[in-house]
């Protein structure tokens, strides 16, 4: 049997699980090497947590406890137009794992409303970015990443105290001619011109995966990833609802696109001869704190 097949039929039998531990109901078949197998602990771990002497003597029905060094796991309520997924995109896991710890046989067969098990035990880098919105991960998650093609994230003002990122398309579409709208993938609005502080606009360059137009270099634009901050950060600094999003997004992009924190910048730091984007009050120091 694969430790796959193991891993579905012995989670799908477990009554009890949370943030505080695990606790595995024995079932008929079972013994304690394909249960420390299905959990990935020892059968050395399951006997002294369950004072269990001779590894042969558990019944059916008997409850174990499950130790520290086991999957941790959250609940999850799947929304509607949910899929498996997308769920696991999300939370920066395997759809396969989720499976495993629901008892899942078939990735379609799951409904909104229902509750399942999201395994943490790899969903570092999730918690990171856990503070962007739902609907903003939603739609991040639906968006095939070109890992090849990514390179490096650079961080821009739009230079304007009060601006959106939907003003800044129509002036790059019908000002610059630029075919593909906003030069940049991503932007941070500030709360003005009828935007929330905070609200990241995904542009259709991230969305169809396109190089962008923020760059001075033909070169910097195929490899690089634009955000823009709404904001002039030559008179003042970003605001603190912008950085957090920041963040977050930028902890996702690291994530999914594989990018190092060496590899964050900002547009002066690319170009110093060329630019003071994003501004002399970004705070260029708590960046590189974000990233490393």
């Amino acid at each position: 049997m694969s430790p796959l097949r193991i891993f579905l039929l012995v989670l799908s039998f477990a009554t009890t699980a949370s943030l505080e531990g695990i606790v595995h109901v024995v079932k008929k078949g079972e013994n304690l090497t394909t249960i420390s197998k299905a959990y990935n602990v020892s059968v050395a771990e399951l006997k002294k947590v369950n004072n269990i002497e001779n590894a042969n003597n558990i019944s059916i029905g008997q409850k174990l406890e499950i130790p520290g060094s086991a999957p941790r796991f959250v609940d999850y309520k799947i929304r509607n137009g949910e899929s498996l997924s997308s769920i696991a995109a999300r939370h920066g896991v395997n759809a396969k794992e989720i499976a495993a710890f629901n008892g899942i046989r078939d990735f379609n067969k799951i409904r909104a409303g229902q509750v399942i098990k999201i395994p943490s035990k790899t969903g570092e880098a999730a918690r990171k970015y856990s503070s962007l919105p739902w609907s903003v991960r939603n739609a991040l998650a639906k968006i095939p990443v070109k890992q090849s093609q990514w390179k490096t994230i650079v961080i821009h003002h739009s230079g304007t105290v009060a601006d959106r990122a939907k003003n800044i398309d129509r002036f790059h579409r019908e000002e610059r001619n630029m075919e593909n709208g906003i030069a940049y993938h991503f932007v941070i609005e500030n709360g003005t011109r009828g935007t929330k502080n905070g609200d990241i606009y995904i542009s259709e360059r991230w969305k169809k995966q396109l190089h962008g137009g923020h760059m001075k270099l033909w070169a910097h634009n195929q490899i690089a990833i634009g955000i823009c901050l709404i904001g002039n950060f030559e008179k003042s600094r970003p605001k603190a609802k912008q950085m957090e999003q920041l963040e977050a997004l930028i902890n996702y992009l690291q994530e999914k696109a594989g990018i190092p924190g060496k590899a964050v910048t900002t547009h002066t730091l690319m170009h110093p001869n060329h630019t003071l984007c994003p501004g002399k009050f970004f705070p260029t120091s708590q960046l590189k704190r974000m990233v490393n």
